[in-house]
This record gives C-alpha cells, sequence and structure tokens, in this order.
C-alpha cells in the first residue's frame, strides 16, 4: 500500500506540474522519476516474490505511462515492462500490476453484470391475490406438470412455506456452485459424436463461466461421465448409482459448496423460445417427490424436499419474469434423484434431444442471470 500510496503522489505532481507550464526539461525529469519508481518498485515486488502495487490510472493517465515506459527502452536491450490487468472502476480505470511483456492497448474494462431481482411474492400475488387461499390446483397447473407416476399433494406445496426459505448465499473465495451431469453423454440433434462440447458438458461449461466471470461466484464443474460403461456403451439405469459417492465426496471435500446442479437434457419434441432475438431453448427444471400416487415411497426420504421446491419456484418464476419464455414448467416425478444431498439443489432438463447445440448454449447466459437474481442478496 506504501508503494502504490508513493507512485500515486509522484504521477499526481507530475500532473501538476503538466499542466502548471514547467519547462520541458523539467516535465522529462519527472517523467522519468515517475517511470523510475513504477519499475522499481514493481522490480523489487517481483524479485521478493510479493505482489506489486496496483495502480489505477485514468485511460490519460495510462497512455503517459505507456509512452514513457516505451521511451524508456533501450536500444539493443530488452526490458520489462508493466502488464495491464483491467478492473471494474468509474471512468474505465486500469491496473497496472507487475512488469512483464510489451505495453498493452488501452482497453476499456468489460462491465460486471447487474443483477435483477425479482419479487417472486409480488408475482404470485399478482396472479392468484391472497396466498393463504390459492386454489391448489390452479396453482399446480400454473408451475407444474405432475408426471404418471407420482401425485403432488397440496400439503407439500405451501405457498407460504415454500416463500420462507432463504435462498441467497454470500460471495467468497470458497467454492459455492457445483455443477455435474448424472448423464454427461446427452447431446443434442447436430451434436457431433464423440464431442464432449456439444453434449449437456459444453453447455454446462458456459454456465460455469457466466457465473464466475459475471456474478463473482465460485464454481466447481465436475465433467465425469456417469451414464456410460467403460466398453462405451450406456449405462444411465446406473447413473444416478454412480454418480451419488462422487457428488457426494465433492461436498465433503467443500462444504462451503451451496448449490448443486444436475444439468441433462431432455428427450421429445424440440422445445424453443426466442430471446433477445436468439432461438434459445427452454429449461425445465425437475423435482423428485420422494412418492407414488398411493403415497410416499418408504425406502427414499428427502429433508431437503422442501427446500429443494422452493428453489425451483422461485427460479422457474424469476426465470420466466427476465426472460418470458425461457422456462417451461416444473416436472414432477416419483423418485429421489439424489436430491436430498442440499436444500439448494436442481435438476435442470436443458431442451431435448431435438434441439440443437446452439440452442442448448444460447439458454445458459439468460439462466445465469435468473440463478443469480434468486441468489443475490435482497437491499
Amino acid at each position: 500500500m506504501y508503494g502504490k500510496r508513493k507512485i500515486n503522489r509522484i504521477y499526481a505532481k507530475y500532473l501538476a506540474s503538466r499542466y502548471a507550464g514547467r519547462k520541458s526539461r523539467s516535465r522529462k525529469k519527472r517523467r522519468q522519476r515517475v517511470l523510475s519508481v513504477v519499475l522499481l518498485l514493481t522490480g523489487v515486488a517481483v524479485l521478493y516474490g510479493k505482489k506489486p502495487p496496483v495502480l489505477c490510472f485514468s485511460q490519460q493517465g495510462y497512455e503517459k505511462i505507456a509512452e514513457l515506459i516505451k521511451k524508456g527502452h533501450r536500444s539493443g536491450k530488452e526490458e520489462e515492462t508493466l502488464l495491464v490487468r483491467y478492473v471494474n472502476a468509474p471512468g474505465g480505470y486500469l491496473a497496472i500490476s507487475h512488469a512483464s511483456g510489451d505495453v498493452p492497448v488501452y482497453v476499456e474494462p468489460e462491465k460486471k453484470e447487474e443483477t435483477e431481482l425479482i419479487s417472486v411474492r409480488d408475482v404470485l400475488e399478482e396472479r392468484f391475490g391472497d396466498l393463504e387461499h390459492v386454489d391448489f390446483k390452479s396453482f399446480l397447473s400454473n408451475y407444474y406438470i405432475e408426471d404418471v407416476s407420482t401425485r403432488a399433494t397440496e400439503d407439500i406445496f405451501q405457498i407460504e412455506n415454500l416463500l420462507k426459505y432463504d435462498l441467497t448465499i454470500k460471495k467468497t473465495d470458497e467454492p459455492q456452485i457445483l455443477i455435474f451431469h448424472t448423464h454427461a453423454s446427452e447431446g443434442y440433434a447436430d451434436s457431433r459424436p464423440g464431442v464432449m462440447e456439444d453434449t449437456v458438458v459444453g453447455a454446462g461449461e458456459i454456465l460455469a463461466n457466466e457465473l464466475r466471470n459475471k456474478y463473482g461466484y465460485q464454481v466447481i464443474h465436475e465433467k465425469t461421465v456417469f451414464d456410460r460403461k467403460k466398453d462405451g456403451t450406456d449405462d444411465r439405469n446406473n447413473a444416478y448409482n454412480n454418480a451419488l459417492p462422487v457428488v457426494t465426496s465433492i461436498l465433503e471435500k467443500y462444504p462451503s459448496i451451496e448449490v448443486v446442479i444436475d444439468l441433462h437434457r431432455d428427450s421429445g419434441d424440440a422445445r424453443t423460445s426466442v430471446i433477445n432475438g436468439v432461438n434459445t431453448a427452454k429449461i425445465m427444471l425437475f423435482n423428485g417427490l420422494c412418492r407414488t400416487k398411493d403415497g410416499p415411497i418408504s425406502y427414499y426420504s428427502n429433508k431437503n424436499l422442501q427446500g429443494n421446491l422452493a428453489f425451483s419456484l422461485n427460479l422457474q418464476i424469476t426465470g420466466n419474469e427476465l426472460y418470458p419464455g425461457l422456462m417451461h414448467r416444473i416436472y414432477l416425478k416419483s423418485y429421489r434423484y439424489n436430491m436430498h444431498l442440499k436444500e439448494k439443489y436442481l435438476l435442470v432438463e436443458l431442451g431435448t434431444h431435438k434441439n440443437t447445440v446452439e440452442e442448448a448454449k444460447a439458454a445458459m447466459a439468460p439462466f445465469a442471470k435468473a440463478l443469480a437474481a434468486v441468489l443475490s442478496e435482497k437491499e
């Protein structure tokens, strides 16, 4: 910090002298001193393995520093110069962080995506009125598809209970989100055989990068293929059993993980919407109820069921508020699907086998924005 303040003071004096109309020789000496101090402090930091001081300059200020660096090169001798690391700061500022390579061209820093928060309660009240007296069948038909194997009951879907869950997470330096694929081999209509990038894994990598780079979350993307045997044949029946110990191990290793996303692809007719003028695969969230149409399954339990349902409902409504048509209705089925592992656990069906790779990948940016909106702390 001392080095940073010292250089900023020197640079401020240099600017003052420039605008005060000092003689060119004096300005030249001051420029050289600025350059010398910058390079000296940076060199010392690199030599002793310390992080060099981070300096913020406006575009005009940076151009002057770059000009001085270029003039400071001696003929026939390669010298270290300053590498620029861009940061989000008012006025398009950038940070000069350490010595290495050529002087880069000034580039405006990329702006972080702003999170737009949605009040799910307001949306539901606008649609149904008093949430204590909502017609259950109407609520169910608006947001869910019920598989013939199960039966949704009113006691499980108490709206006020689902809205009471705090789904936000604090951003830290520890892993917070895990993305994996129980059926990693699932591809699309135009997927190239044997190319992982064209499967749900490729879409998952885009989602991971969106959450990291635009919203600042720490994400682990697990790419293990659980639905194929060593001989390359499908093993869909055992995929959930194969995935369980691996996912459990990751969660034990990183107890800071609060969100788990199991990204799949559905079958059937293509489900497509137009988002921002782009054909985009629709997203269908999925919940296992641990019950058949005859009642609870005795050998399955899920203490996180209510949290799972709260998470998917909030995300489904938020997604469609931000991007109308992005989210398909939530699919309800009988079993557990490893969703007992975390309260904030999503099983996601990204389009169908008749959607294209491009349509599936196009859904990841809007989905990441919707997810960030649900996870962000409300002001």
